[in-house]
């Protein structure tokens, strides 16, 4: 590969390497669009373990800080996932059914318990 980040051969006109082959790099603003969803989720766990603690719900405040760091964890290990597998591959696949249908799930799951610690309080 040249400096320039293109594969040259012998009279072959110069085609982008792999690391150039994504315009506009989806590659990694997938990679941080899981990261900002992971952090969305550490964030909104603390402050909802932090509301049940104040409410004296002791229980309820560890085990949502436990399950959202958890579900925060898992999600931004997914996303780095993404990221090297796409990189690896060479290939774009466009949809997550699974991995999507699961953070929804989560999403749902945090505004619930938030609910349930703001009826506590």
């Amino acid at each position: 590969m040249s400096p320039s980040g293109f594969q040259t051969s012998a009279g072959d006109p110069p085609t982008p390497g792999p690391e150039l082959n994504d315009p506009g790099l989806a590659r990694d603003r997938t990679a941080l669009a899981w990261t900002r969803s992971a952090l969305n989720m550490a964030a909104s766990g603390t402050l909802i373990a932090r509301a049940g603690f104040a409410a004296h719900l002791d229980a309820l405040g560890v085990a949502t800080a436990i399950a959202m760091a958890t579900m925060a964890l898992l999600t931004w290990r997914h996303g780095q996932t993404i990221y090297r597998a796409r990189g690896l591959a060479g290939t774009f696949p466009h949809q997550q059914p699974g991995a999507l249908g699961a953070l929804t799930a989560a999403t749902l799951l945090t505004a619930a318990v938030a609910i349930v610690v703001t009826i506590a309080i």
